[in-house]
């Protein structure tokens, strides 16, 4: 398990000086008898990791027959995509992915790359994806879901056995990070993406807040995504589970704050059946002049807009949660154990208490007329 991110005292200059967005306050097992609930899922987990890393190096073995033959790579092959979402099914990881309609935007696309309009979900049709960052899961959830883009890797994960040779296979960019011009050397890696990149081929993902925070909202964006003055396609996730797999420092509970050690982290994951999440494609962002001069103002206006959204986002996925639809005032916002009856029992009272108070707005309409 990597270290979860930190924010040096450089990068704090580009940070909030609240911290309060490195704690997480959402749902976890903290009782005795809820931790012991998670010796099932934990176990379970050993045998459905076995089946589902099989089934990702059996896929990869037949894509790469595939490629050999058709020259198609085998990370964008049908058997190694399945094989990637079987592993994540077998983890508890289901993402519902929506792709919200392109507009003018997809027009303007089309009319920048003298092309056809393209469908939503389409997401080749920009040279960058950029989205929140809230999790270790965030990278292996979107990039399963979106086709698996490119990324900026250290160069060492090029040597892991097997993970490097897939890291290849998707094109990632490796840079030294032990480097002093690591972040030099990131800057010119997404500029030479970003040039040399051209419709139908495969994004570069970037997550432009540069760390992880509590997935509430969102910290201010670096400009590296926004120097190459193109445009972007931003991604909103929203985790709904009933645990929280937000990767902060620390963790508000009854007794305080505590920090959050990637101990607990993996024991939690482990300890929970389903990990739901919701991602949401959003039109791509297409800058204006002045932004694609600027920068400063492209990144300040896209955080903007992807702050918007994502207070939007959240509030649609809550208002349509079995949370809300239960009642419940705690937990995560997708189904738990009881929903269904908690639901019957708010509706049955709902509709009871109907008659009553159109009856009472009925005297205070006579009473107004009066």
């Amino acid at each position: 398990m990597p270290s979860a991110p930190r924010v040096t005292a450089q990068s704090q200059e580009d940070q909030h000086d609240d911290r309060s967005w490195d704690v997480t306050h959402g749902p976890r097992k903290e009782t005795a008898l809820e931790r012991l609930t998670m010796v099932l899922p934990a176990v379970t987990r050993v045998a459905t990791n076995v089946v589902g890393g099989a089934l990702i190096g059996g896929g990869y073995a037949v894509g790469k027959v595939g490629e050999r033959l058709t020259g198609c790579k085998a990370v964008d092959s049908a058997s190694f995509r399945s094989g990637v979402h079987s592993w994540m099914w077998s983890n508890g990881i289901v993402p519902k992915v929506v792709y919200e309609p392109l507009g003018a935007a997809g027009a303007r696309m089309a009319g920048l790359h003298g092309t056809e309009p393209v469908s939503a979900e389409d997401v080749r049709q920009a040279p960058l994806l950029v989205s929140n960052h809230t999790s270790y899961l965030d990278g292996l959830i979107l990039a399963a879901c979106l086709g698996f883009p490119r990324v900026v890797a250290m160069s060492g994960s090029r040597k892991v056995p097997i993970v490097g040779k897939l890291m290849e296979d998707m094109d990632c960019v490796f840079v030294d990070r032990s480097s002093s011009d690591s972040r030099k050397a990131t800057l010119e890696a997404i500029t030479q993406h970003c040039d040399s990149w051209a419709p139908g081929r495969r994004p570069m993902m970037i997550f432009p807040e540069g760390t992880t925070s509590n997935g509430q909202g969102l910290l201010p964006f670096r400009r590296g995504a926004f120097a190459a003055g193109v445009p972007v396609r931003p991604v909103i996730l929203v985790y709904t589970g009933q645990w929280d797999p937000a990767s902060t420092t620390w963790r508000a509970t009854e007794r305080g704050l505590e920090e959050l050690s990637d101990a607990e982290w993996a024991a939690q994951f482990a300890g929970t059946w389903i990990h739901s999440v919701h991602v949401r494609v959003l039109a791509p962002y297409v800058p204006s002049p002045e932004e694609q001069r600027d920068p400063e103002l492209y990144a300040q206006n896209c955080h903007t807009h992807m702050a918007t959204a994502l207070a939007r986002v959240r509030r649609e996925v809550q208002e349509s949660s079995w949370k809300a639809a239960a009642g419940r005032s705690d937990g995560g916002l997708g189904y738990k154990f009881g929903d269904v009856a908690r639901t019957l029992t708010k509706t049955t009272k709902e509709g009871c208490c109907r008659p009553e108070k159109k009856q009472r707005r009925a005297e205070h309409e006579m009473q107004v007329q009066d």
